[in-house]
């Protein structure tokens, strides 16, 4: 496999999902899963790739990574895109995680449909117990989303490890603030990103906002109260590993 941008830690421990299978979509098939990983640092990694041999055109696949502790996220990317032909492409988030505990990676990629893009959920990654080295046992699938609870605005809110999909995560997601209190990132807030509508515009994307950061509020439950900030990064070209 040919590497165009290597981001290679060597991990004490690390523990992949199963694969996750989808398409076609645009008359190709897809592969998934997420990665979480201890060594140097603490991280979670997103793999999108084709069901096969051969490249994808550029543009065509894209990626976001997300850990979580416990049930918390910890960390997120934007969504990455291939900056040419590739049959895979992996995100890793930045950062050194949220302190000791237990962590899994849960991750999003995207497909180019001809008309936009699919977003599809990885499977959970096992757990892996930060400062202790070690694998947790296998994570469940996807299972069923539960029924939110809501704020007095008719707001759900919950985990968002607990989502099935893109499409039914609660509109409030359990998060910490960069000065490690727990709170609520607005899903909206969370996923307010450009949309490319083509592979073209997804390319021109990721040269233009590659490593660029944004931070967002944390809330309380009520949607309203503001608790501290979170940052959602960009992983830079350099973090980025796609395949041939």
């Amino acid at each position: 496999m040919g590497v165009l941008a290597t981001f290679t830690p060597q991990a004490a421990a690390d523990a992949h999902s199963p694969w996750g299978y989808y398409g076609p979509v645009k008359g190709i098939k897809y592969k998934n899963r997420a990665t979480i990983a201890d060594s140097s640092r603490l991280y979670a990694s997103t793999t999108a790739a084709k069901n096969g041999s051969g490249n994808v055109p550029s543009g065509y696949l894209g990626a976001l990574a997300r850990l979580y502790k416990g049930s918390t996220l910890c960390a997120s990317n934007g969504y990455s895109y291939t900056s040419g032909p590739a049959n895979s492409l992996s995100v890793p988030t930045l950062g050194k995680g949220c302190g000791k505990g237990t962590y899994h990676s849960y991750g999003v990629t995207k497909a180019y449909t001809g008309n936009g893009y699919k977003a599809v959920y990885t499977f959970k990654s096992p757990s892996v117990n930060h400062r202790s080295l070690t694998a947790g046992p296998a994570a469940p699938g996807h299972g069923t989303a539960p029924a939110w609870p809501k704020n007095a605005k008719g707001e759900t809110y919950g985990s968002g490890l607990e989502a099935t999909s893109p499409g039914n995560a609660p509109d409030l997601i359990r998060a910490y603030t960069t000065g490690g209190e727990v709170g609520y990132v607005k899903r909206a807030e969370l996923e307010d990103e450009p949309a490319p509508a083509s592979p073209r515009e997804a390319v021109a994307l990721q040269k233009r906002l590659a490593g660029a950061d944004r931070r967002i509020a944390v809330y309380d439950t009520d949607g309203t109260t503001v608790l501290g900030d979170f940052v959602v990064r960009r992983a830079p070209a350099s973090a980025l590993t796609q395949g041939h």
